[in-house]
């Protein structure tokens, strides 16, 4: 509150004016405070309701009104990359819809309100070819592009049906056999030397039957096309020749130096013996060149290897308790005497010429007791095996090289070939954790405490002495586990006595005829550690499945073949490219989360698929008790997005029933995928204490790049605990 004196016995005109200045100050200022204030408290409720585009507007709006505020520049330099990336996921989601001129008209709006956006203008240069190649397809006579090559040529046959073959003939008119039972055709290499064997084979698919022939022939075969194949004699030069030899990129996501992309490498090259491989550190990635099933095994070792490193939260207290107490007790005696007499003779000294002073007497009696607790408590995070370093403190300098002394009585600066080196005084603490898979951690701790005590002077220069107190560990400790680490104990005792000699001696009486002092000075510094898992290695089923990687001298993978129900039939003159169906090992899996969550956390929870053949999309029901859980996100893992695809993921929250519709889509044209990986990642919130049971069940969105996936539900069951009081 302002408070204004106003002189009433001045002039007139002097005191209106005064009053025309109060008023003038007194409804200016409410303006200048509230220019831009409704705007922007309205881009705040836009914003609340993730309505973008128009929070921005207000947010813009309001700084508009005030260019110089602060707190506007923020909220509009916000939204606008929030507006931005608004638009570009609903563009992802009308272009897998095959909408691409809407989606065209969504990644344009992105690019115009965020310029800065890479994604947006990305997304509008591959939109806008998507469109031309829609409305001009390439003629035959244009040379082939990098975007039309497609993989290695899958064989396809009209009939999957088990093959029952009993014979003795040439092996052409086997192999031929063979072919004619599975709709596809034989042909056979100009060096290829026909002989007589007998087989005897018993309800086994089109690929074991070539096969075992194959090892009776010493040859082996490979598509030329999807109803094609080509049978080769089995030597060096044919196989150096004849094998399919694909070449594919990777790009690793967790590798952090050159020196951890040359492992993944060496392991490739290692266990592989492939020949052809590049390693290109600037976009830390890999290039392969070999035959398909060696690229699909090193795939494999990449998606084993290349994982996200655990993480650890260590909280780290460190308490310095100092005690230092004193105790005075007794009567000090003042021992002084003293007389006086006056200039006169003997004989006329009386009582009245003489003075004494007595001794006088002073009490003690004094109880000192303090306590000093100097507590830090820094949280170090770290990966593992990586070191973290903390530093809370001062960099002190100190002089180091040497000395030039005066020359002749002439006096030179001890400075002049005097070098300074900052040293760390405080609190250092070094620490570097070791993940282990039961849950404990090992913590390589170093943990140095340190302070200025004093100042000496070495050759005209003040040098600090520091004191120091070190701990080195190598600890392992479960997770959530309390460490402490002390034994830095000091501690100093003093008696003194000051009295009359003799009777200071006296037990008990001594307090009478003497002061008793008793000081005592204890210092301890206590460090305490409780590392916290945060982040832990992803190890799934798949990276722990043994393969069959066929011989020393030939590597080769053997796949899931699909049943016959699941083979599309028509003749050979069908669709070129049919849409590729999940293999019918496809599984699901759901884990349940590391720790029990609390009420109140955020958790999340990795949905792997395994086996999956040909899979282009999905679509999936999430279900669980609302009461318990509450839904935040669904986002794509890295198993649809292979080949740096975007993943397209649509979702329908219903909160009330606790059921939620997601799918994800590849782009079209794009290919669908095999193997497994990481197909989404759920986080979840916990509300209450309490237990549901989580299930994803495969759906049908109903829309036709949507594939249902032939797999069982995948469940589990979470408990919430009670928030802990900690």
């Amino acid at each position: 509150m302002l408070r204004f004196f106003i002189n009433l016995h001045g002039s007139l005109p002097r005191t209106l004016l005064c009053l025309g200045l109060l008023v003038a100050i007194g409804t200016a200022a409410p303006t200048a405070y509230a220019r831009g204030e409704d705007e922007y408290k309205a881009g705040q409720q836009a914003e609340s309701r993730q309505d973008y585009d128009e929070a921005l507007a207000q947010y813009q709006r309001a700084l508009q009104a005030e260019p110089t505020n602060v707190q506007y520049m923020v909220a509009v330099s916000r939204t606008r990359f929030q507006a931005s990336q608004m638009h570009v996921e609903r563009g992802h989601r009308l272009r897998a819809q095959e909408n691409l001129q809407e989606a065209l008209t969504e990644y344009e709006m992105a690019a115009a309100i965020d310029p800065s956006n890479p994604v947006a203008r990305q997304e509008v240069v591959r939109t806008r070819a998507l469109i031309e190649a829609q409305a001009a397809p390439p003629s035959a006579e244009e040379a082939p592009q990098v975007e039309e090559a497609v993989g290695p040529p899958q064989l396809e046959p009209l009939s999957r049906q088990p093959i029952d073959l009993r014979m003795t003939n040439d092996s052409k008119v086997v192999f031929t056999t063979i072919g004619r039972l599975a709709g596809i055709n034989v042909l056979f290499d100009p060096d290829y030397t026909a002989q007589r064997v007998t087989v005897e084979l018993n309800n086994v698919t089109l690929e074991d039957a070539l096969d075992q022939v194959s090892v009776l022939t010493k040859t082996f075969w490979k598509p030329l096309t999807r109803n094609t194949i080509l049978v080769i004699p089995d030597t060096a030069v044919k196989r150096r020749e004849q094998e399919q030899q694909v070449i594919k990129s990777f790009y690793l996501s967790n590798t952090i130096t050159p020196q951890e992309l040359t492992e993944v490498v060496t392991a490739i090259r290692t266990l592989l013996e492939t020949r052809r491989i590049q390693q290109i550190n600037s976009m830390n990635a890999i290039i392969i060149r070999d035959t398909p099933d060696k690229v699909a095994l090193a795939e494999k070792i990449i998606r084993d290897v290349d994982k996200a490193k655990s993480e650890v939260v260590v909280d780290v207290a460190v308490m310095e308790v100092r005690r230092d107490k004193t105790r005075q007790l007794g009567l000090a005696p003042n021992i002084q005497a003293s007389a006086s007499l006056p200039a006169t003779t003997v004989g006329d000294l009386s009582a009245n010429n003489i003075s004494v002073t007595l001794p006088s007497i002073q009490l003690n009696a004094l109880l000192s007791d303090s306590h000093t607790r100097i507590l830090q408590r820094p949280e170090i995070r770290a990966s593992d095996g990586q070191k973290a370093t903390l530093r809370i403190g001062d960099r002190i300098p100190i002089a180091t090289g040497s000395f030039q002394p005066g020359v002749g009585g002439a006096v030179v600066s001890p400075l002049v070939q005097t070098q300074f080196q900052y040293t760390d005084v405080g609190v250092n603490l070094d620490i570097t954790p070791k993940v282990h898979a039961d849950s404990e951690i090992t913590l390589k701790v170093r943990v140095e405490i340190s302070a200025v005590t004093q100042q000496v002077d070495i050759g005209g220069i003040k040098q600090p002495i520091i004191g120091q107190r070190v701990i080195e560990h190598d600890i392992r400790l479960r997770e959530g586990e309390i460490n402490i680490l002390g034994g830095i104990f000091q501690q100093q005792k003093v008696e003194s006595v000051s009295g009359i000699p003799g009777l200071a001696q006296i037990p008990l009486l001594r307090y009478l005829f003497s002061n008793v002092s008793d000081t005592i000075a204890e210092d301890e510094v206590l460090i305490v550690l409780q590392p916290h898992v945060v982040r832990r290695l992803d190890i799934t089923a798949l990276n722990r499945m043994t393969l069959d990687v066929g011989t020393e001298n030939v590597v080769r993978l053997r796949t899931a073949q699909p049943s016959s129900e699941e083979t599309p039939s028509g003749p050979p003159g069908g669709p070129s490219n049919p849409a590729p169906l999940p293999g019918p090992g496809a599984r699901l899996r759901l884990s349940t989360p590391a720790s029990l969550p609390q009420a109140g956390e955020t958790f999340e929870l990795p949905l792997e698929v395994e086996n999956a053949q040909g899979m282009l999309s999905a679509a999936l029901e999430v279900a669980y008790d609302p009461r318990v859980l509450r839904l935040v996100r669904v986002a794509s893992g890295d198993f649809l997005g292979q080949g740096n695809q975007p993943v397209a993921v649509v979702e329908r929250i219903e909160e009330s029933s606790g059921k939620t519709s997601v799918s994800f889509s590849r782009p079209p044209n794009s290919g669908g995928v095999s193997g497994g990986g990481t197909l989404a990642v759920i986080t979840f919130q916990a509300n209450q204490p309490g237990t549901t049971p989580l299930k994803i069940s495969p759906a049908n969105d109903g829309s036709p790049s949507s594939q249902r996936l032939s797999v069982e539900s995948a469940q589990t069951t979470i408990t919430v605990r009670e928030k802990s009081l900690n």
